[in-house]
């Protein structure tokens, strides 16, 4: 099926903020529990470079197939600075509360979700969200003061890693290592992104009705130069704009028009009719119909209407 894409999902990203974390509490083939997220710290930069493999297979003297895997993703994340409570937390190092101070003693460092965001240059936002991973400890770099102001960040390594714990993703079910979410495509929301640690969910799309028309069917005394449209309850793919037509009930003459991409109604639910001239007044036209949404499903509409 083709991809369905708003214009808002190709712009670049231009910003990174809210940097959070959570511990990761439970994740065996039973389920998959975190903490509640909180922030880590002021983010610079989050560079992502997921381990891949390619493997080529020969026969007959030729490529025959290529193998792909992906392993762990490592994220190097440049902040501002790290409390050192915050430090002990994703290191599993000792933080004594007394003293304000870190014990650097030997430990397996905790498995830690983390999320963050990067704006876009249309003012949206993509969302990240890794499910489990580990810290390493940061590289610190000092430097005596000079003339000018010269800030030393500190810079450490994220590793991710699949989650043990299987959900069910529609067509299969399996382990899940990162999501993404853009707030130019259509249906996600950003909601409580932050406020817990994002995990997949699935439910069937419901099945694609005419939610309205203008006009409705079975409508008279309809203006002659009025735009006709249909609403549906799903979002549609783009091509739906070439699925719609309008023509003359008595002759089944098409009437010339034109329609606009169901991505231009924001929601991508409406396809708009714009006939070229005016219509004939006193006469039955018929609005056709048969439209895929972005889940595939498809569905047949006719709508009839006189006008005045």
């Amino acid at each position: 099926m083709p991809v369905s894409a708003n214009a808002g999902e190709y712009r670049s990203k231009i910003g990174l903020d809210s940097l959070y974390i959570a511990a990761v509490t439970q994740d065996d083939t039973t389920a998959y529990v975190a903490d509640t997220p909180e922030i880590f710290a002021p983010a610079a930069e989050a560079n992502q470079a997921p381990q891949t493999s390619f493997e080529v297979q020969f026969a007959d003297d030729k490529a025959y197939d290529v193998m792909t895997g992906e392993g762990e993703t490592q994220i190097q994340i440049t902040v501002t600075g790290i409390p050192v409570e915050m430090l002990a937390k994703i290191t599993g190092k000792v933080f004594n509360a007394a003293s304000g101070r870190i014990w650097e003693n030997p430990v397996e460092a905790p498995f830690i979700a983390l999320s963050f965001r990067s704006l876009k240059s249309n003012g949206k936002y993509r969302y990240y969200q890794y499910l489990k991973g580990k810290f390493d400890m940061p590289q610190e770099n000092t430097a005596t003061k000079g003339d000018t102001p010269d800030p030393k960040t500190l810079t450490l390594t994220y590793t991710a890693i699949q989650s043990v714990y299987k959900w069910n993703l529609g067509s299969v079910t399996n382990s899940v290592k990162r999501i993404v979410g853009d707030e130019d495509t259509t249906s996600f929301s950003a909601t409580g992104w932050f406020t817990s640690v994002q995990t997949p969910s699935w439910s069937a799309p419901a099945a694609l009705s005419l939610s309205s028309s203008i006009p409705t069917d079975g409508a008279t005394g309809i203006s002659v130069s009025a735009n006709q449209s249909l609403t549906f309850n799903n979002a549609l793919v783009n091509e739906a704009v070439n699925m719609v037509s309008l023509f003359v009930a008595s002759s089944g003459v098409l009437v010339a028009m034109a329609a606009t991409y169901p991505q231009l109604s924001g929601d991508k639910k409406t396809v708009t009719l714009d006939p070229a001239s005016n219509l004939t007044a006193a006469t039955a036209y018929i609005i056709a119909a048969n439209v895929k949404d972005i889940y595939g499903q498809w569905l047949q509409v006719v709508i009839n209407f006189t006008t005045a």
